[in-house]
C-alpha cells in the first residue's frame, strides 16, 4: 500500500526583545526593589503614592507592576498619570509606549515611543523598543532607522543588530540578516535568539552550518525543546534518521511534554523505520498532550492501517474527520478502509 504522510515544516518565529540598557530615569522595578517589596507590592506602591502623589517615578512603578500582572489597563493609566505630572520626562513616555505595546495599542505605543526619541535622542530603550514597533506596523526603513539612531549612542547594544537582522530577514536580504545577527552574537555571546535565528536561515538553505548554530543556542539554553526540535527537523530533512531520533529523544528529555517531539518520533517511526507499533505508541502520546491533533490522529490511522487492523485505523480517520471534517487525507483514508 502506498504511504501518504504529512510533516511540520520548519518554522521559527522569535519574538523581538526587549532591551535592558540603563535608563536616564530612577532605576524602576529593580531587584532589590522587589527583594524589599511584601507580599503585594502593588499595595506597597499605592500606599507610596497616597503619601507623594506628586511623584511621577512611583506611578511608572506601579505602571510596570500592573502590566507584569496583565492588568493593562491600569497599566496605561499610570503610566499616564505620571505624564500629566512631568511631560517633559523622556522616559515616562517610554513606558507608556511599552505598555501600549504590551497591551497590542500600536499606534500609540509609536506615538510615545517617537515623542521619548525627540525629547530624549540618547534614549536607546525607547529607540529600540520605536524599532520593534516600526517593524510590526512593517514600516522597514523607520525601523532600520531607529536601530542605527541606538546604534549611533552605544555600538555595543546586541538587540539593535538581532533586530536588524529580523528586519532584513523579513524583506528578504539573507546575506545582511546573517551578518546582523552574527554582529550580535559578538557583541553578546549569549544572545540565544540570534543563534537560534542563524540556525534557521542556515536551516533554509540546507547549510550544515545549521547544526552549529543549534548547538552553540544549546550551549546556553541546555533543555531548550525549541532548539532540539528545529535540529532534529534539520537533520530529519537532511535524511540523518538516527540523529534526529536521538535529539527528539533529549528534546522529551528536557520537556516530557512536547508534543512535537512525541509525534515526531511517530513520524520517524511510521516512514523511516516501518516500526508500526511503536509509531501508534508516540501518537497517542501526542494526542494525549493534544487531543485536537489532527495530523497525529491520521497518522496513528495511517499505522494501524499498515498493520492491517483495520476496525482501530477506521475509527482514528473517524476521530480525525471529527476534529476536522474537511481534512481530506483522512476522509481518503476512510474511503480505503470502507472499500
Amino acid at each position: 500500500m502506498k504511504i501518504a504522510f504529512n510533516i511540520i515544516a520548519i518554522t521559527l518565529s522569535l519574538l523581538v526583545l526587549t532591551s535592558c540598557e540603563e535608563s536616564t530615569q530612577e532605576t524602576i522595578n529593580s531587584p532589590e526593589d522587589k527583594k524589599e517589596a511584601p507580599e503585594d507590592y502593588i499595595q506597597q506602591l499605592s500606599d507610596q503614592i497616597v503619601q507623594s502623589p506628586n511623584n511621577g517615578n512611583l506611578y511608572v512603578k506601579r505602571a510596570l507592576a500592573y502590566s507584569e500582572r496583565n492588568l493593562m489597563s491600569l497599566a496605561v493609566k499610570d503610566a499616564e498619570r505620571a505624564l500629566s505630572i512631568d511631560s517633559t520626562a523622556s522616559y515616562f513616555h517610554q513606558i507608556l509606549g511599552e505598555v501600549n505595546f504590551l497591551k497590542g495599542d500600536l499606534r500609540p505605543a509609536r506615538l510615545s515611543l517617537e515623542q521619548a526619541a525627540e525629547l530624549d535622542p540618547s534614549n536607546t530603550e525607547a529607540l529600540l523598543k520605536l524599532a520593534e514597533v516600526y517593524f510590526l506596523l512593517r514600516r522597514y526603513d523607520e525601523a532600520i532607522t531607529a536601530v542605527n539612531d541606538a546604534l549611533r549612542r552605544d555600538n555595543q547594544l546586541a538587540q539593535g543588530y538581532f533586530i536588524k537582522g529580523y528586519v532584513y530577514k523579513e524583506t528578504g536580504d539573507t546575506i545582511t540578516a546573517k551578518s546582523s545577527f552574527q554582529t550580535a552574537i559578538e557583541v553578546n555571546p549569549d544572545l540565544y535568539e540570534a543563534y537560534m535565528e542563524l540556525g534557521s536561515l542556515y536551516a533554509f538553505q540546507g547549510d550544515p552550518l545549521a547544526l552549529e548554530y543549534f548547538n552553540s543556542a544549546l550551549q546556553i539554553r541546555p533543555k531548550s525543546a525549541e532548539a532540539f526540535y528545529h535540529k532534529g527537523m534539520f537533520l530529519q530533512a537532511g535524511y540523518r534518521i538516527d540523529r534526529a531520533r536521538d535529539t527528539y529523544f533529549e528534546m522529551l528529555r528536557a520537556d516530557p511534554n512536547n508534543v512535537l517531539g512525541y509525534y515526531n518520533l511517530g513520524y520517524l517511526y511510521l516512514t523511516e523505520y516501518l516500526a508500526f507499533d511503536t509509531a501508534v505508541a508516540y501518537f497517542d502520546s501526542a494526542i494525549v498532550e493534544r487531543p485536537d491533533y489532527v495530523e497525529a490522529i491520521y497518522n496513528r490511522g495511517l499505522a494501524y492501517e499498515e498493520m492491517e487492523l483495520y476496525g482501530d485505523a477506521e475509527t482514528s480517520y473517524r476521530e480525525a474527520l471529527l476534529v476536522n471534517p474537511q481534512y481530506d487525507l483522512a476522509a481518503r483514508g476512510l474511503s480505503r478502509i470502507l472499500e
